[in-house]
């Protein structure tokens, strides 16, 4: 089974402050301000060793609920640098191919695309002061209900069960008349017509 070892390098979400991160930790793990200042310090610090995919992925959830973010690497794999976002230069606006730049491939299943997403900004919603609530029962529909149809149904009749059969309404058409065939005759396979015929 793969380990990891869970780092802490004092990243943090947008909009958390380090103070509000540092007494969420200290209230979750137990840490006292001595601990607390050496996590804060900078410097990658290593929080957990040797821990399963599950547990690394609980850790994560948990420093993600104090606003904080960790580093998850392979057992024993050197601590994860501090991420530096290189600034192109003033006359050039777009970094060159040849620039280095700082990327990092996290173990598989220690990610969460949760940091990849942009921070949520809740919309405004309008004056909703003029709506009210009518109590259970109350019909949405205030219009005055439409008169039922009236049909006059005395002139039919329902026949008795077993009484009637699809087949009563079956309309029989009579016979088509053929045509007079009298004056034709056959004729010989290949010969002329008969003369008695």
């Amino acid at each position: 089974m793969d380990r990891f070892d869970i780092y802490f390098r004092g990243e943090l979400l947008p909009d958390t402050s380090p103070q509000a991160a540092r007494l969420m930790l200290g209230r979750l793990f137990g840490m006292d301000e001595a601990t607390l200042d050496r996590l804060f310090s900078g410097r990658p610090m290593r929080v957990k060793a040797r821990v399963d995919a599950d547990k690394a992925g609980r850790y994560r959830a948990a420093f993600r609920q104090a606003g904080a973010l960790v580093d998850i690497v392979p057992h024993g794999a050197p601590p994860p640098r501090l991420r530096t976002v290189a600034k192109p230069a003033p006359e050039s606006p777009e970094p060159s191919a040849n620039q280095a730049r700082d990327f990092e491939v996290l173990p598989p299943r220690t990610g969460s695309l949760v940091d990849c997403a942009p921070p949520v900004v809740p919309a405004l919603i309008g004056d909703i002061s003029w709506m009210r609530l009518d109590a259970p029962g109350v019909p949405l529909d205030e219009r005055p209900e439409a008169p039922k149809p009236e049909f006059d149904l005395s002139g039919l009749s329902m026949s008795e069960p077993g009484s009637f059969s699809l087949e009563d309404c079956t309309t029989l058409q009579p016979p088509a008349d053929l045509p007079d065939i009298s004056h034709l005759g056959l004729a010989e396979e290949g010969g002329e017509k008969d003369k008695d015929g």
